[in-house]
């Protein structure tokens, strides 16, 4: 009798130890970034030692943070923040290129208008305009970060551009001056060559600028 219930005592325990161990296995822990979820890859779990979480390096890694150890330090940098400052500084240089462009573009319609109509033609604002049309909204290397096969030098059509147009209307005043319909042609000429500089740059600026946003926000 007294073998009997050593025998049911010791299978009581066993049972309980294995229902102990079901119960507290310890359970995947998932990691969110800005309320999204972070997979893991078999290996890369977090781990709870003395009520602290470990994350390894390489989670971090593939949340696209750049994880950089050196000296006892351990830098990370989130990569989605390059993103987030390329569309910052395009929308900066968009904004100053578009300006210029326009207002010499709003001007050369005007003084031609006036030309066509026979009228007096006052070309000092446009004169001006040219002064004041350099670009210099270039977005520097060091501070865009290359998305697919694009960098900053992708942008050069709005400098070329800028350019064309500040040559067409030089021959457009010359033209008002002169009355030289050669002049008038080279105009065309330039005038023509910088819309198709601006289509150019506006094309690659929406695409980069997509690009930009998608990786900033995937």
């Amino acid at each position: 009798m007294k073998k009997i219930i050593i025998v049911t005592l010791a299978l009581s325990l066993v049972s309980a130890s294995l229902a102990f161990a079901a119960t507290s296995a310890p359970q995947k822990i998932s990691i969110f970034l800005n309320g999204k979820e972070l997979k893991t890859r078999a290996g890369t779990e977090v781990k709870i030692i003395e009520n602290r979480a470990y994350i390894p390096a390489s989670v971090l890694r593939d949340a696209r943070f750049a994880v950089e150890y050196k000296n006892s330090k351990l830098n990370l940098v989130n990569s989605y923040s390059h993103y987030t400052k390329n569309l910052i500084e395009m929308h900066l240089s968009n904004h100053e290129f578009t300006s210029k462009f326009i207002k010499i573009e709003q001007e050369v319609v005007d003084v031609l208008s006036k030309v066509i109509l026979e009228e007096q033609v006052d070309i000092s604002r446009l004169q001006q305009l040219i002064k004041e049309a350099e670009f210099k909204g270039w977005i520097r290397p060091e501070v865009f970060t290359p998305v697919q096969d694009y960098n900053s030098f992708d942008f050069s059509d709005a400098g070329y551009s800028v350019e064309s147009y500040k040559k067409a209307s030089t021959e457009l005043i010359a033209y008002v001056h002169t009355g030289d319909k050669e002049r008038l042609k080279s105009f065309h000429e330039e005038r023509k060559k910088a819309l198709e500089y601006y289509d150019s740059y506006t094309y690659m600026y929406d695409r980069i600028f997509k690009l930009s946003y998608i990786s900033a926000t995937k």
